[in-house]
């Protein structure tokens, strides 16, 4: 390794305050060549979290050949995190779960305690996105016990371990019982100047409100109208100021879910028929299912009549492979109530009724496991952030 830092062939510059922060230690620690890999390993993370992952490999392969080059424990823990990330971010799975595990047993053999609280924090992350409470259970309380034991605020590991309890809560008990945890995941993101982390706090809240929003509508309960949900819009914006966000990809498609909500089908059809594909391929295949149907019903209102029924039945024959042990209840049930409208739509009335009584099912499956879940967590005492 050499005795000083290389920037990447490609320089970012984020406007944000902990961009700022890593770039000002990373020259401090020209003298450190160890401490300073360590950081632009950080600041890779970051970027990623920019949605800049071109740069952010680059600057990763770059980093992997220093590690082997000159073998440094923090530096391979920082490796296997970032690596964990990318995976995170390009499948919401993927490898994602053995690297940050790798991570988090390289810093807690080493007594790297700010290294093992991020990594704790990211696997409680890739457990909700798992639907594993058991991982969950696991390393949430692990990350907010290492957190309250070190000497100061680590705003990094509070705000990924907020956000993560946020979107649990958010699921099993609604936007009450995750405004706690969304408020602190806010304090540190702003402590931190982690403009990324504000980003995607906007984004998780709206998502849920849409949900909730499109769950209304599809079982008939009241619920706030789509037009109302103007956080989509300024999304877009915020990104735009503060140099983008991984996943861009998915606010069009949260506007197309309101847009379908809404009626405004052939808009929505446009939107479904341009980031689909993509996003799919990026490994959205469980949110890709429910989004199918959508599109099916865009067709079905628009005339489309021969796709729509194609679609459909391929989105009836997808939801096959759900696995129950890790199965987004809310998230199928949705999909067959969609097809339900398209079938009756079709007027075919024996798939209508069948996707209908599929929804049923998987809404009460659903209604389970949110109380199974708020019950585990409120006993882990994980109900609310620590004081």
């Amino acid at each position: 390794m050499s005795s000083a830092p290389h920037p990447p062939s490609a320089a970012v510059r984020l406007r944000s305050r902990l961009a700022q922060r890593l770039d000002g230690e990373i020259a401090a620690a020209a003298g450190q060549p160890a401490r300073a890999a360590a950081l632009q390993v950080q600041r890779a993370i970051l970027w990623l979290r920019h949605g800049r992952e071109a740069e952010a490999r680059e600057e990763l392969d770059r980093l992997h050949v220093c590690a082997l080059r000159t073998p440094d424990v923090e530096l391979a823990g920082w490796l296997h995190l970032a690596e964990g990330v990318m995976a995170y971010f390009g499948a919401f799975g993927g490898d994602a779960r053995d690297r940050a595990r790798r991570a988090r047993a390289i810093a807690a053999a080493a007594g790297l305690a700010p290294l093992q609280a991020l990594a704790d924090a990211w696997l409680a992350q890739i457990a909700y996105v798992g639907r594993d409470i058991a991982g969950i259970l696991d390393h949430a309380p692990a990350a907010l016990a290492t957190l309250a034991a070190l000497p100061a605020a680590d705003h990094g590991a509070g705000h990924r371990i907020a956000t993560a309890l946020a979107s649990v809560w958010g699921q099993v008990g609604g936007e009450a019982a995750a405004s706690p945890w969304y408020a602190w995941a806010r304090q540190h993101a702003i402590a931190g100047g982690d403009d990324a982390g504000l980003a995607a706090l906007h984004y998780n809240q709206t998502l849920r409100r849409a949900l909730c929003i499109r769950r209304a509508a599809l079982t008939g309960e009241p619920g706030e109208a789509p037009p109302g949900l103007l956080g989509v819009a300024s999304i877009d914006h915020f990104d735009d100021a503060v140099g983008g966000s991984a996943r861009a990809d998915l606010t069009p498609l949260l506007r197309a879910q309101l847009l379908t909500t809404q009626g405004d089908f052939a808009t929505a059809a446009a939107l479904l028929e341009a980031q689909l594909p993509a996003a799919t391929a990026a490994g959205l295949a469980r949110l890709g299912i429910s989004l199918l149907a959508d599109l099916a019903w865009c067709w079905a209102n628009t005339g489309d009549l021969p796709r729509a029924r194609a679609l459909a039945a391929q989105a009836a024959a997808e939801a096959l492979a759900e696995d129950p042990a890790c199965c987004d209840f809310d998230e199928l049930a949705t999909l067959h109530a969609r097809l339900a409208q398209v079938y009756a739509r079709l007027r075919e009335d024996g798939l209508a009724a069948a996707q209908a009584d599929a929804a049923a099912a998987a809404w009460a499956r659903d209604a389970v496991l949110r109380r199974d879940w708020a019950g585990r967590l409120a006993a882990a005492g994980l109900a609310v952030p620590p004081r």
